[in-house]
Formats: structure tokens, C-alpha cells, sequence
């Protein structure tokens, strides 16, 4: 449940009516409406269900596409990728305990990917809606990472987390996992800090980490990562910011505006 700050409209309620404007004639109305004037021809009710009936039909067959996708192309060849590091990890004449313990928590991964994958075919299936709680998927984001040696620390404002609608949350734990992935694969990082704050009505996400930076020089491409968490923070009506230069880590700040709720006086 949204916990937004509420507002009420103490300028032109119904307290702020002129005493001038009850003195003024009241002009009777031009034309009386009968029910054919305003109620719809049943031609224009069955068309308008008859297009909805379409829309949906078009959606749930779309959803079905989307869970048979995951099924016969994301997840086999996630099963192919498991399959190919036990397979190496058998053929491996000299095997090391550091190289064992990296395969092992390989393998993991992919196994606990392949149960996410599941679910949310799972879910497709049945329509359902699962609950969403970004502190805990935060969590486990980071240890995911630790396990790939990239500490992080949450640093995390139970205030902001309450006011935060579910859609909210979603694009905010998108924009930190693509933010780490680009610590771990292109900054090369040890460590990063993910920081929700909420000032106001408004919400700031932080991504710092101790990386080897790049250069903010004009000219320079942009990424696909880069440009996928600006679209991101543009969804929830907000900007993206990055701060980085060579050798001195690498800062993305996403921040946008909570939408006030107005309560009836």
C-alpha cells in the first residue's frame, strides 16, 4: 500500500465560493436531454467489447509467447551453460581447491537463476501478481556478488522504502543490478555502496563503487547498460546522473519525484 504524504486543496474548495455568485440569476438550461442523447447505441457497446475482448486476447496470447520463450530458449541455455562447467570440471585433469570452489558457486548461480526463471513462468502461467519487497531482493542481489568477490554494502532508508510503489521498486532494483554488473564486468571493483534516500518528495538512488572510473569526456560512446538505466529513471519521470573519471570509481544517481496522492477535503 502506498504511503504517500496526502494534500489537501485549501484554495478554491468549497469554503472559497464568492457571495456574489449566489446573487447572480440562474439561467435555465438551453435543452433538456433525453436518453438518446446521452446513453450509447447498443451497436457502439458491443464494438467496444468486442475491441476490448480483442485486447485481451492479444495480451494473454503475448504472456503465453513470453513464458514459452524463457522456457524453450532462456532457460535451456542456461542449462547448457551448467552442463558445459561440469562437463570441464570432470575433464580437468589438475583441479585445484580454488578452482573446484569457483565452479561450485558457479553452478549455484545458474541453478538459483534457473529457479527465478521458473518462477516467473510459474506466474505467467497463472496470471498472478507475486509480492515485492526490494529491501530482500537487494539482499540477495548483494550476495550474489559478494560470492563473486564484489562486497557491498545497503545503506538503505526505511522511510523511502515505504513510500515506494511496487513499479518503483522494480525499476530501482533494475537500475542497481545493471549499475553492479557494470562494477563487476568494466570497473573492476572491490567494493560498492547502494544508497536509497528519500528528501522530501523526493527519492535519490546512489550506486558508488571503488572501480577503475572511465572517461566523462564528450564524444565518448555511451553503453547500452548506461543508456538502459537512463531510460529507467525517465519511466518513473526521473533523471539518471553519472560521475566518474579514470582511476577514481564510478557514481550513478537516479532520483525522481514521488506523485502526491489528493485526498477529498
Amino acid at each position: 500500500m502506498d504511503s504517500r504524504t496526502r494534500f489537501q486543496l485549501l484554495e478554491g474548495g468549497l469554503g472559497a465560493t464568492p457571495a456574489s455568485l449566489f446573487r447572480q440569476p440562474i439561467q435555465p438550461p438551453q435543452e433538456s436531454f433525453s436518453a438518446h442523447h446521452v446513453g450509447p447505441c447498443a451497436g457502439e457497446l458491443t464494438m467496444a467489447y468486442n475491441a476490448t475482448e480483442r485486447r485481451l486476447h492479444t495480451l494473454l496470447e503475448e504472456r503465453t509467447r513470453i513464458g514459452r520463450d524463457l522456457h524453450d530458449c532462456v532457460l535451456q541455455a542456461i542449462y547448457a551453460i551448467g552442463l558445459n562447467i561440469e562437463t570441464s570440471q570432470r575433464s580437468r585433469k589438475r583441479q585445484t581447491a580454488e578452482s573446484k570452489e569457483s565452479d561450485q558457486r558457479a553452478i549455484g548461480q545458474i541453478n538459483r537463476l534457473i529457479h527465478d526463471i521458473r518462477e516467473m513462468i510459474r506466474e505467467l502461467d497463472s496470471g498472478t501478481v507475486p509480492e515485492f519487497d526490494l529491501s530482500s531482493e537487494l539482499n540477495a542481489l548483494r550476495t550474489n556478488y559478494e560470492q563473486a568477490g564484489l562486497h557491498i554494502k545497503l545503506d538503505l532508508q526505511r522511510t523511502a522504502l515505504e513510500v515506494l510503489t511496487n513499479e518503483e521498486e522494480r525499476e530501482i532494483l533494475n537500475i542497481a543490478r545493471e549499475a553492479l554488473s557494470n562494477c563487476a564486468r568494466h570497473a573492476h571493483a572491490s567494493r560498492a555502496t547502494i544508497s536509497l534516500r528519500m528528501r522530501e518528495t523526493r527519492i535519490r538512488v546512489t550506486i558508488q563503487d571503488d572501480g577503475i572510473g572511465f572517461s566523462m569526456a564528450v564524444g565518448q560512446p555511451r553503453g547500452y547498460g548506461l543508456a538502459n538505466m537512463e531510460a529507467r529513471a525517465k519511466k518513473l519521470g526521473g533523471s539518471l546522473h553519472i560521475h566518474s573519471n579514470n582511476g577514481g570509481g564510478t557514481q550513478v544517481t537516479a532520483e525522481f519525484s514521488l506523485e502526491p496522492i489528493l485526498a477529498p477535503v
